[in-house]
């Protein structure tokens, strides 16, 4: 494995990343939106290095938080966290494909789903020097279908899924939520300034819902006060 970073995400947990499995803003956004309550069972596919989870159980260490990564090091670094954060059994570690989740995890039993999916179809995006972190941003084992579909599977009627996605794919990811019964009921889009485009959504979706989409005002990232908020203890130490 490559060499190990521990990132402190304050309260005690600690992120454990290398170059290739880190995090970025997206994923602490997508955390700060999804905030689950206390008791909610929570499955976060695609969880990389873990920093969803991981922010929620600093927020929450008694939450039942499960972690689905296919790559195997990513794994790792998810447990190297919890071990460096003395909380080695806080999130049952998952190392799976997403697509083929019916010997691992039972249907129907979360109450949160939340991803931060790859954003590129394969082909475009970014051009990657390893295979892993073509893996990590384009399609080739998690299309906007795939994960649709698996949080539908997991999650029980009534439940959520929150996810974070770039702005001209917005389309895609309704018609594939919609087509697995996953209705978006809450929609934030995200920019660097006030003039700018948005360069990230969130995106909250409900099993089973009717129709009715709430579009919250923007969140700017200019935005101080908020962002300290979103941060929490983890914007102390910049």
């Amino acid at each position: 494995m490559e060499s190990i970073h521990f990132e402190a995400l304050g309260r005690g947990v600690f992120a454990a990343t290398n170059e290739t499995h880190t995090f970025g803003t997206d994923a602490l956004l997508l955390a700060d939106f999804a905030a689950p309550k206390h008791k909610e069972r929570v499955c976060d596919l695609c969880s990389g290095c873990g920093i969803v989870p991981l922010i929620f159980l600093r927020g929450n260490p008694e939450q039942d938080l499960t972690a689905v990564e296919i790559q195997t090091e990513a794994c790792d670094l998810i447990k190297a966290g919890l071990k460096q954060s003395n909380k080695e059994n806080a999130i049952r570690v998952v190392n799976a494909d997403l697509r083929e989740l019916q010997s691992h995890l039972p249907c129907g039993e979360c109450d949160l789903v939340t991803i931060n999916p790859p954003y590129f179809k394969v082909g475009s995006g970014y051009a990657c020097r390893t295979a892993e972190q073509q893996m990590i941003r384009s399609e080739i084992c998690c299309t906007v279908e795939d994960f649709a579909q698996c949080a539908a599977r997991l999650l029980r009627s009534g439940g959520r899924l929150c996810l974070c996605h770039r702005p001209e794919r917005l389309t895609d990811v309704i018609a594939a939520l919609r087509d697995n019964r996953l209705e978006p009921k809450r929609l934030r889009f995200v920019t660097g300034d006030s003039d700018a485009a948005p360069w990230l959504f969130l995106l909250e979706a409900r099993s089973d819902a009717a129709s009715g989409l709430i579009v919250e005002k923007p969140l700017n990232m200019k935005n101080e006060e908020e962002m300290k908020r979103i941060l929490g203890e983890y914007a102390e130490k910049e």
